[in-house]
């Protein structure tokens, strides 16, 4: 796009967005943060565009949120409008599909985490899962004055592991310190690094797991009957809710489920779930598929896209994967019920699966467990049965004081 004054190229954007259907608060919100990039601009002395503002303006959010002066998902609101922007100004156009954010990493380390994802010795769900990793870890080198990798010895992971420490609790530090060994052996393979540095990265990081409990069944009864399901968005969050409590899909599958994964004729969903890669064959039970075809008949907007479940509102378009989360609660909150997690759902009939006699082996393959030891954690949940199998210990006394 040619070059052009920051406010005019702001006013265009804005006018993108409605062209693409947002709705006036959405534009008014937009129009604010675009606004500030704006004021950026003129506070550094730049009329056009600026590529190094626009970095300057994602790394204050960032350290804004850091600072938890702003909530993480109000960080992604700022830095996903930045780039738009940066959208926008390149191409013309603004595209309304899921988006990578805005980065300010150097050409040297863009090519390393490009590398990454060439790597045929990995699957291509671990070349992702490391350059995760890679990418915070190496904007961390930038920022600490590393311009490339071979300045960066066992004591500079050390550094960026106490650095973690600080921001994110032990099981994560242990995921973190993982990739990162992964991450290791490629650059030491590649040439990338002299080390692979096992030293630092072969420790195991200690930490609690916690038990995480399942939804009871009368907090599941009580959100399903406050759905209004005369509504357009109460047909599509019914469905969705039922597809997790009933066959216990997870939230990423359920906005990824593709008309196409419906098998109405055999009244099943085959599927590939988005956290293993492992395809998946579940019964299309008779509630479930009442619910999914009176949203698809009577509730979905019509559009070309393969997804069952849209957005209600313009722009029509795949459901952010919050959605389920976000319906599911507000749902709860509704009645009185506090806030948890869409996966508790999951975790529902997994326990009430185990509960009612179902060999971990089978709970494995609905929930499409790729490791039984998953599974095991609903046994734990079942504190009733748990208890039916202690021992007795009415026949035993204490040792009296003194004797060894």
């Amino acid at each position: 796009m040619h070059q052009t004054s920051i406010e005019h190229l702001a006013a265009q954007a804005i006018e993108a967005f409605s062209q693409c259907g947002h709705t006036s608060r959405s534009l008014g919100q937009k129009k604010f943060i675009l606004q500030k990039i704006v004021k950026l601009h003129k506070d550094q002395g730049c009329n056009e565009y600026n590529p190094n503002v626009m970095a300057l303006f994602v790394q204050k959010t960032e350290r804004r949120y850091a600072r938890s002066e702003i909530s993480r998902n109000r960080c992604r609101f700022l830095t996903k409008a930045a780039d738009y922007l940066t959208e926008f100004h390149n191409t013309g156009t603004i595209s309304l599909s899921r988006r990578t954010p805005a980065q300010n990493i150097s050409e040297y380390y863009e090519s390393v985490l490009n590398g990454i994802l060439d790597y045929e010795a990995w699957g291509i769900k671990s070349r992702h899962s490391v350059r995760q990793y890679a990418r915070p870890y190496f904007k961390w080198l930038q920022a600490e004055g590393y311009s490339n990798l071979s300045h960066a010895t066992e004591l500079t992971v050390r550094e960026y592991l106490m650095y973690c420490s600080g921001r994110i609790s032990g099981s994560s530090i242990d995921t973190t310190r993982r990739a990162l060994k992964k991450l290791y052996v490629y650059l030491f393979e590649t040439g990338a690094a002299d080390s692979a540095c096992e030293n630092v990265l072969t420790f195991s990081v200690p930490f609690e797991r916690k038990v995480k409990r399942p939804v009871p069944q009368a907090e599941i009864a009580a959100v399903l009957k406050a759905i209004d399901r005369s509504t357009l968005v109460g047909k599509r969050d019914y469905a969705m809710i039922l597809l997790a409590v009933v066959i216990g899909l997870r939230s990423i599958d359920i906005i990824n489920l593709k008309m196409e994964d419906i098998d109405w004729r055999n009244g099943e969903i085959r599927l590939v779930q988005s956290k293993t890669g492992r395809a998946l064959a579940l019964p299309l039970t008779t509630d479930v598929g009442s619910a999914i075809q009176d949203y698809i008949l009577n509730g979905r907007q019509q559009s070309d896209l393969p997804y069952v479940f849209l957005r209600i509102n313009s722009p029509i378009v795949q459901l952010g994967r919050t959605v389920p989360y976000q319906q599911f609660n507000g749902y709860r909150q509704r009645v009185g019920l506090p806030k948890c997690l869409f996966h508790g759902l999951r975790r529902a009939l997994g326990s009430n699966m185990v509960i009612s006699g179902v060999p971990v082996t089978t709970v494995a393959q609905v929930l499409g467990h790729s490791n039984i030891s998953a599974t095991k954690q609903y046994i734990s949940l079942d504190s009733s049965h748990l208890k039916e199998c202690a021992l007795d210990l009415s026949g035993f006394e204490p040792l009296t004081k003194g004797v060894i």
